[in-house]
């Protein structure tokens, strides 16, 4: 592989939890590779990519970054803070009008002075279009920016995933045991296509099952396809850049991106009372259904391994309390 520089900002290799009491009552052998562990307010998976993204920033001589996301990104408290360990300035464009109340991941990203552009949905249809001509206007100012798209799910980003397949593939051998199924949340695809070129890199045997928790499988094939061509032409030349049929399961969206029913909060207690493990209703949570349905289906026959990829997202479960006090527990 054609090694870039990368920066250390994630807590690395994450362990992987064996969910015994889940997998007695479902019948298969589930695991969780734990990425909300990388860190603690700079966590999730977005923290891979920003290893490499960052550290092409600072070769670069950048001194100030943007990017985009929801009011509620998991992506923007991310690069926030790794730009501000990094010594970087920072501006984030959130998609939706200024919130009435502060918290989660916006507190987070004002508590490190992160500059906020709110874009209204129309606006930020054309997000990359402002952020273009921000980076325009700092650089008539004497800033250098650098614009990271959203999720920094670019080909660069990406490569945070093939070395996570890496973690995955060791902790196989190291533990004699291998994986049928890897199940992992799709909200701008560079996870899922590290994921994908790390499989061929390192021999992953398992089946990768990506779930959009926004679009449709079909968009998600053209933007995984792109990242996947990305790579193989800058960094892994051997990859096959075609997305598997059947990799992207459609169906879980629910109420739409950055919604949760009744049903989905029900989960996420449900399963922190069970386990102990805290999901996010946008992302973690959604791909997390999608799994327990492939096993009652029966895609999953019992006794077979599944390896979830918790992508982290805890801080912004916390502007959900107003509709969670009746499900808790007396």
């Amino acid at each position: 592989m054609n090694e870039p520089p990368r920066i250390e900002l994630a807590r690395l290799p994450t362990p992987i939890d064996h969910l015994q009491e889940l997998s007695r009552e479902l019948g298969v052998e589930i695991y969780v590779k734990r990425d909300d562990l990388t860190g603690a307010a700079l966590t999730g998976n977005k923290v891979r990519k920003l290893e490499y993204v960052l550290a092409h920033a600072l070769e670069a001589d950048v001194d100030v970054v943007l990017t985009c996301g929801g009011a509620q990104s998991n992506h923007c408290r991310a690069t926030a803070i790794a730009a501000r360990r990094s010594g970087l300035d920072v501006e984030l464009f959130l998609r939706g009008a200024r919130a009435a109340s502060v918290e989660g991941n916006l507190f987070l990203d004002l508590l490190v002075g992160a500059g906020i552009h709110h874009l209204s949905d129309d606006a930020y249809e054309q997000v990359e279009k402002h952020m273009a001509q921000r980076a325009e206007e700092l650089g008539a100012q004497g800033r250098d920016a650098l614009v990271i798209p959203e999720g920094a799910s670019t080909p660069l980003g990406s490569l945070g995933y093939v070395r996570c397949m890496k973690e995955i593939c060791d902790e196989e051998n190291e533990a004699a045991i291998s994986f049928d199924l890897l199940v992992v949340p799709v909200g701008s695809g560079g996870t899922l296509a590290g994921l994908l070129a790390g499989a061929q890199r390192y021999g992953f045997k398992g089946r990768i099952v990506g779930v959009p928790v926004c679009h449709d499988a079909e968009f998600f094939r053209a933007k995984v396809t792109s990242i996947l061509e990305g790579m193989r032409r800058d960094h892994l030349p051997d990859i096959d850049s075609a997305v598997p049929e059947g990799t992207l399961q459609d169906g879980f969206v629910g109420a739409g991106y950055g919604r949760a029913t009744f049903e989905e909060l029900e989960r996420i207690r449900d399963l922190a009372i069970l386990t102990g493990i805290i999901l996010d209703p946008v992302y973690t949570n959604k791909a997390f259904g999608a799994l327990l349905s492939l096993i009652r289906t029966g895609s999953l026959p019992p006794g077979q391994r599944a390896l979830f990829l918790h992508t982290g997202g805890l801080f912004g479960l916390f502007p959900y309390g107003d509709q969670m006090p009746h499900l808790m527990v007396p």
